[in-house]
């Protein structure tokens, strides 16, 4: 941080007017990133990269007309889906995990503009320092969290990165901008976008929100103008689709799946962010001691800088018992530069030891995501990328020579070597302790895949059949985008048999037995995708089982094939 009411008189006299605005630089930023879009870039690939494929998934179901939360079940809000689809549209030679991470900022941009249009008001230096940590969070695709020890960039956990960057623009925007219509608006539109994102972002947002209304920083007519600004979209949205009451019922589902996981998620909070939480706490004491023994200005009393941290830090720890790695309690970011601010002029050692204990907070979680982002960019020239040219923008990711000599490798051995995995699968073991971080596995999936692909359009040739709708028995279906198939609704996308299919609908079955052709992977066997196929194997009965390739089952829809 720097001193704020310093930098005030100098901080219009180093550039031109409009090169020295913060709002300028976020604009100039975000043409660069519509320009790498439009390049056929390639990116290391990192653990769990598969989750990026549920977009491309969901792409092509919204192109086939679906609905999502409707014609198919999401374990989180369609805003991303969305997003990410007319982005492809926009943009079709963009990196898939890029055009994730950056589509977002349709929306954030123009909410950050909002926020730095009255906190430049403040000060210059106020609203840059909210634009950089902004900039590093939008742009950089990467957690907080290391899942591998080579570089590699996050394909998983991606909405909640979003989630965490639409918080850091609504506490930066209660923090920094003035009551009003134009207030209001944001606060609604905000919230629309957390609640069309991600159910638990929506509730520490309110929980936020509550604070700054305790705090008297929202009007009653302002809360009532934002209330409609807020409800009038949903309202039009359920009444135009139905969604949103689909969507809540989405949610009201996984949450039962799953509340027996909820009280176990907080110790891993309170573990795995130990290094934000412990000085976090250190200097919630520290706010609480000098608002007793050095406040100069009379505040109500839930407007105290240790309240809003308190809360925030509340908040970051709700949310984080619901992410996986993710870019942890950035946004106590916001609170943190109105708390310096207000710390009397005069008590020296209470700033620098503010100073020390921010740093401590928000140093860690910056640099590791910068640190993971700029180390994948340094080593990208000296990394190869598979040889899939059926596979469109997904060949666009790279990786060490050696890991994709062993990915090549992995065809073969898994289809000769299958007795083994099944023997693991038996005893409810993966062929490796994180199978799904491992790069190698994530590189050999995607040319997996390819293979699959050119089996599937070669068996169609020989058959003169065309499969218009496919589904995987896997976690992830892109083939319907890569082949421009329909993909089987009523079910869910991301399909993982412990959090997301214990139960399938009536609707589900029914919607399987009518799929033309069923992909059942075998290289390896794991009892996931296993489970999976006991979920629908109601549906399944009665399939002709062509084995297409040795890493590859196609279930068949009786009738298709003709007889000879």
């Amino acid at each position: 941080m720097v001193d704020i009411s310093a930098s005030r008189m100098r901080d219009r006299k180093t550039l031109p007017h409009h090169l020295s605005s913060p709002i300028t630089w976020l604009w100039l930023t975000v043409a660069a990133h519509f320009v790498l879009l439009m390049l056929p870039l390639a990116v290391p690939i990192g653990p769990m990269y598969w989750d990026t494929y549920i977009y491309l998934d969901a792409a092509q179901r919204i192109r086939m007309g679906q609905i999502p939360s409707l014609d198919f079940s999401t374990p989180v809000g369609a805003l991303g889906y969305y997003l990410f689809a007319w982005g492809l549209d926009l943009f079709p030679r963009a990196q898939p995990l890029l055009l994730v991470q950056w589509s977002q900022l349709a929306v954030t941009a123009p909410l950050m503009t909002l926020v730095l249009i009255d906190a430049e008001k403040k000060s210059r230096a106020t609203a840059f320092l909210l634009l950089i940590p902004f900039l590093v969070f939008a742009a950089f695709p990467a957690n907080a969290q290391f899942f591998h020890s080579y570089p590699g960039l996050d394909g998983f956990g991606i909405y909640n990165r979003q989630t965490s960057l639409l918080l850091y623009v609504l506490t930066s925007g209660l923090v920094f901008m003035r009551g009003g219509p134009r207030f209001a608006l944001f606060c609604a539109l905000a919230m629309l976008a957390l609640f069309l994102t991600k159910i638990t972002g929506f509730l520490v947002g309110g929980l936020i929100g509550l604070g700054a209304l305790l705090a008297g920083r929202i009007s009653l007519g302002n809360l009532i103008l934002a209330a409609i600004a807020f409800l009038l979209p949903l309202v039009v949205i359920e009444l135009g689709t139905g969604m949103i009451s689909a969507y809540i019922r989405d949610i009201l589902n996984l949450i039962a799946m799953n509340q027996d996981a909820l009280l176990p998620r907080f110790l891993t909070v309170a573990s795995g962010k130990l290094d934000v939480l412990m000085p976090a706490g250190l200097l919630l004491l520290m706010m609480i001691w000098a608002d007793l023994n050095y406040a100069s200005e009379q505040r109500r009393f839930f407007d105290r800088s240790f309240w809003w941290f308190g809360i925030s830090l509340l908040g970051g720890t709700i949310l984080e018992t619901q992410n996986t790695g993710s870019q942890e309690f950035i946004f106590i970011w916001p609170v943190l530069l109105m708390a310096y601010d207000r710390l009397p002029q005069a008590v020296d050692r209470t700033k620098i030891a503010f100073l020390v204990l921010a740093a401590f907070c928000t140093v860690p979680t910056v640099s590791k995501v910068a640190h993971k982002t700029l180390r994948s960019v340094a080593v990208a020239p000296t990394y190869v990328q598979p040889d899939v040219p059926l596979l469109r923008n997904m060949q666009q990711v790279s990786t060490r020579p050696d890991v994709m000599e062993r990915a090549i490798m992995l065809e073969n051995h898994y289809a000769t070597q299958g007795a083994a995995y099944v023997d693991l699968a038996n005893q409810g073991q993966l062929p490796s302790w994180q199978l799904y971080s491992e790069l190698d596995y994530q590189t050999y999936w995607i040319i997996s895949a390819d293979i699959l692909v050119k089996a599937l359009l070669q068996f169609e040739t020989d058959n003169q059949i065309r499969l218009q709708s496919l589904m995987t028995l896997d976690f992830v279906n892109p083939f319907t985008w890569i082949l421009d198939r329909d993909a089987t609704r009523k079910i869910q996308i991301g399909a993982d048999p412990f959090r997301t299919v214990r139960q399938v609908s009536p609707e589900a079955l029914e919607a399987v037995q009518a799929t033309d052709g069923v992909l059942r992977p075998k290289c390896p066997v794991t009892t996931g995708r296993r489970m999976l196929e006991e979920r629908y194997q109601e549906a399944l009965s009665g399939r002709q089982v062509i084995a297409i390739d040795p890493c590859w089952d196609l279930l068949l829809r009786p009738g298709l094939l003709k007889t000879p």
